[in-house]
Parts: C-alpha cells; structure tokens; sequence
C-alpha cells in the first residue's frame, strides 16, 4: 500500500482536514462546505462576495468568493 494515501486509506479525515480534488469544482464540493462549517464551528464569519464585485475566469464563468472575519479580532478591522 502507498503510505501517502494514510488519511483515506487507513483512517478518516479528521475534523480539521480537508481534502479536494484536483479537477474537482471546489465550491461545488460538500467537503468546502465542511470547510466552512468547521470555520464556522471555530468562531468565523464566512460572507459570501457579491458575484457582480468578481470578475470571470477565461471561460467567462462567474468565479466565488468569501469574506472571512475572525470574530476574536472584529474590533480589529
């Protein structure tokens, strides 16, 4: 067995890892929404970017964004 495969092989991912394919649409993906729920979990504040402020990739795709506030340094920004 390859070793490099530990995680899905011999064990689960744990609550803090995240892993993504490398063709996969990301945002399309649930563990990005596990992502966001455990950053969510952890005190942040996951705001989604207008899509008329982003620009399109070359295929002229609308791309995603996220704004992430650390909730612990708010008084900060």
């Amino acid at each position: 067995m390859d070793k490099r495969y530990l995680i899905t092989e011999i064990r689960e991912t744990r609550d803090n890892e995240f892993i993504f394919g490398c063709s996969e649409r990301i945002v399309a993906s649930s563990e990005i929404q596990r992502l966001l729920s455990y950053m969510r979990n952890q005190g942040f504040v996951i705001q989604k970017i207008d899509v008329r402020s982003l620009p399109t990739d070359h295929h002229g795709n609308s791309m995603v964004g996220y704004k992430i506030i650390n909730e612990r340094n708010k008084d900060e920004e």
